[in-house]
């Protein structure tokens, strides 16, 4: 080993000034390439996490919503069933309506769609066989198969027709509050669902006096959007007048404080303010506003892209 350095040492004195920077200069750009190897494999690294093992650990993060988030945002045109007029610590068996944004519509020569994946059991009115439990809490009432006969058809016209002529004189909601109609949903809100009390308690369907009318606060002010009907007792749909056109819903996830709906339940089915409607009545809306009447003329409930153009007073 000694005499190996004394040979190195005595080739690099015998070289020129030239020769050794020469030398010098290469290993220095040895060390140079290998730190930015080194620097750009680290970047690279942080950069970009490592995939996935399978598609499976991929999907197990994301979330699928629930009935408790779907319900919790309160913004649209439906309206829940109902328990009273008066304030109350315990559901009772007289109605109250629901202000929350979930279902498509359909045209009043369609039967009625729903939003939302179905559930498997409800957890009200467990009476009513075959229903459809929504994951925003909707459940839809069984109807009749296959599209509306002649006869189903000219009855459900012959409802809108009469709910129409009925609603004229409520175009404005000083006339609907001087007449008795009070807010059974936040008044605040996108849609605000009003309750005749004394007419829900005693006749829930009739088209010459209906038990609930529905509003919009728009930019132009409080703009009548329709109607909604009570089935004839708690748990009971109504009668099926258009067919699978006239399908009745409840909602199984309110909270009522007051005669009003306050919020919905959470994943335990328990309020956070108000008890929960679980004795809830089946409703059926009738929309009369031009710009929803020709195609979500009986949509149990309307979202908040289907109600924008009347906010915005642009319908």
């Amino acid at each position: 080993m000694e005499h190996l350095r004394q040979r190195v040492t005595q080739r690099w004195s015998g070289m020129g000034l030239a020769a050794r920077m020469w030398w010098a200069a290469l290993a220095t750009v040895g060390v140079a390439a290998v730190l930015v190897l080194s620097a750009t494999s680290v970047v690279d690294a942080t950069s970009h996490p490592a995939a996935p093992a399978s598609a499976a650990a991929k999907s197990a993060g994301s979330g699928t919503p629930t009935a408790a988030a779907a319900g919790s945002g309160s913004g649209s045109g439906s309206m829940a069933g109902m328990t009273g007029g008066a304030s109350t610590s315990t559901p009772t068996s007289t109605p109250t309506p629901t202000s929350s944004p979930a279902s498509a519509a359909s045209p009043a020569s369609a039967a009625p769609a729903s939003t939302g994946s179905a559930q498997a059991t409800p957890t009200v009115c467990a009476n009513v066989k075959g229903t459809t439990t929504m994951s925003n809490g909707m459940v839809m009432a069984p109807v009749p198969p296959g599209p509306p006969t002649a006869a189903q058809q000219a009855a459900a016209d012959l409802l809108v027709a009469q709910t129409r002529a009925t609603l004229a004189r409520y175009s404005s909601l000083s006339a609907a509050t001087a007449a008795g109609y009070t807010p059974a949903t936040k008044p605040t809100g996108y849609v605000v669902h009003y309750a005749n009390w004394p007419v829900a308690k005693s006749d829930g369907f009739d088209p010459s006096d209906p038990a609930f009318l529905v509003y919009a606060n728009t930019v132009n002010g409080p703009v009548l959007l329709g109607a909604m009907y009570l089935g004839p007792a708690p748990c009971t749909p109504g009668p099926d007048v258009g067919g699978s056109l006239t399908q009745w819903h409840a909602h199984d996830n309110l909270c009522l404080s007051g005669g009003q709906v306050v919020g919905n339940t959470d994943a335990t089915g328990t309020c956070a303010t108000g008890v929960h409607n679980t004795n809830t009545y089946f409703m059926l809306h009738v929309w009369t506003e031009p710009s929803l009447a020709t195609t979500h003329q009986f949509q149990a409930d309307l979202t908040r892209a289907e109600l924008a153009p009347i906010i915005e007073g642009n319908a």
